[in-house]
């Protein structure tokens, strides 16, 4: 999967006072990951953006090396692109790759689910159940509607093998950003049938009916594609 890093780049600023604080004793590569990839995720840092290490490292206040650690993985995960001789850039996705990604994963999660339903323990669907209640409760709130609908989704995965969930998480993190301003041409009725969807494939876990799961999943993968795809004006963002 190729994305592209040629629109033009913004160097990432970090003024002293905007300097962010770490977690002591917690694994310091994992922390400048996960802060890099929050700051994708929600735009701070624009798609084409130049990730300078050095400049990272000073807003975080760590060395160079957890900072090129994360950059690795982070590439890993499809949201950096290094280049010789001209550093890191936040991934740049046009709607062509988008759709293509969209495309596959209508083909893929229906096979994840398939897989993971009958493995799937109580527990496991107690705690996907939870997070549908959840999730209802917040389409008044985007951001936490965003990352609890990922985590809703994963959920359902939870007993398909690490292979699966991991090739799903790399569909997910390459098009977080999409989903993120999709929520803002999102209407009540959207949330309604997004929300309507997800109780379907809840339904289709409970009941072991995994014939069903495919199907709903692949139609509420398709609808979200061609949702942003009536919105191609986001890419430009």
């Amino acid at each position: 999967m190729a994305c592209k890093a040629t629109r033009k780049e913004t160097r990432m600023s970090t003024p002293p006072h905007d300097r962010v604080s770490l977690i002591d004793g917690a694994p310091m590569v994992q922390q400048v990951a996960d802060y890099l990839r929050e700051s994708i995720y929600s735009g701070e840092l624009r798609p084409g953006s130049a990730l300078r290490q050095e400049a990272i490292a000073a807003r975080l206040g760590v060395s160079r090396l957890p900072v090129r650690e994360a950059l690795r993985q982070l590439e890993s995960e499809g949201l950096v692109v290094a280049r010789p001789n001209s550093g890191a850039k936040v991934a740049l996705l046009d709607f062509a790759e988008y759709a293509d990604i969209y495309k596959v994963r209508e083909r893929v999660e229906p096979l994840v689910l398939a897989e993971s339903i009958p493995n799937m323990t109580d527990e496991q669907k107690q705690e996907t159940g939870e997070l549908l209640r959840e999730l209802e409760s917040l389409v008044d709130d985007p951001p936490a509607f965003l990352a609890t609908d990922r985590m809703f989704h994963l959920s359902c995965y939870a007993g398909a093998s690490p292979f699966l969930v991991k090739t799903v998480e790399g569909f997910w993190n390459t098009t977080q950003r999409y989903r993120r301003l999709l929520l803002a041409t999102y209407s009540a009725v959207d949330y309604e049938w997004t929300n309507w969807e997800h109780r379907l494939i809840y339904d289709c876990i409970l009941t072991g009916n995994t014939r069903a799961g495919e199907d709903v999943i692949r139609m509420h993968i398709e609808r979200t594609r061609l949702h942003l795809g009536a919105h191609r004006e986001l890419f430009d963002r």
